[in-house]
């Protein structure tokens, strides 16, 4: 009578490792409104149009052009009011154009990403806003690599308690999966308004890269 084999499935431990490496982001992205309210539609673009020259030319000044200075809206609506007996009317019309821009934070080429925003304000004045702050890195994937490594050796370790509790040992390895958690935490985004010509200082702070793995292992 011939026995079968056993299924490797039957005798496996399967956990999840986690790996964790914080490090202080070195590219900060800002994102600069320029925005007019004017009676014309054209007047309100043409005073956008001058505001956004003065701001780009303010930020290649900073070193900041091709790919880490883009466009990344423009709108145009009007402006209403009601008034009794005559209903909605046109009071005029606002323009906007959003840039973005990144500056390297860190190395022998970094820029102070708050002299590059005043900069930008004292350039644009009123018709500045500030959208917001976003702190990157600008080589993820070493931060990622150090991370699994770091997951893999946490899983290994959980494995091989569990093996030496049930009485057995690690054989090869059945499955491994990364298991995708999204961000560890929300992103550090410092957010304004509006902004003062003074330079306000831009702190970075640590932001974590994580990677989970699961794996499977025979056990023998």
């Amino acid at each position: 009578m011939t026995v079968p084999a056993s299924d490797p499935a039957e005798h496996a431990v399967t956990v999840r490792g986690s790996g964790v490496v914080s490090a202080v982001p070195d590219l900060v992205r800002a994102s600069v409104t320029v925005t007019a309210t004017r009676p014309a539609v054209a007047d309100a673009f043409e005073a956008v149009a001058r505001s956004t020259t003065a701001v780009t030319e303010t930020l290649r000044g900073y070193g900041a052009s091709g790919p880490v200075l883009a466009t990344t809206g423009l709108s145009v609506h009007s402006e209403t009011t009601w008034a009794e007996g005559r209903g909605s009317e046109v009071t005029g019309y606002t323009a906007a154009t959003t840039l973005q821009v990144t500056v390297r934070a860190a190395g022998a080429s970094a820029t102070s990403p708050a002299q590059v925003v005043a900069a930008c304000v004292g350039a644009g004045g009123d018709d500045i806003r500030l959208g917001g702050l976003e702190f990157d890195f600008s080589d993820p994937a070493a931060l990622t690599a150090t991370a699994r490594e770091r997951a893999w050796s946490d899983a290994h370790a959980k494995a091989e308690q569990y093996a030496s509790l049930s009485g057995r040992e690690l054989g090869e390895v059945l499955d491994i999966a990364e298991v995708d958690v999204g961000d560890v935490s929300p992103r550090p985004v410092a957010k304004a308004f509006a902004a003062a010509d003074s330079a306000i200082a831009v702190e970075r702070g640590e932001k974590p890269t994580r990677v989970d793995v699961r794996v499977r292992w025979r056990l023998v």
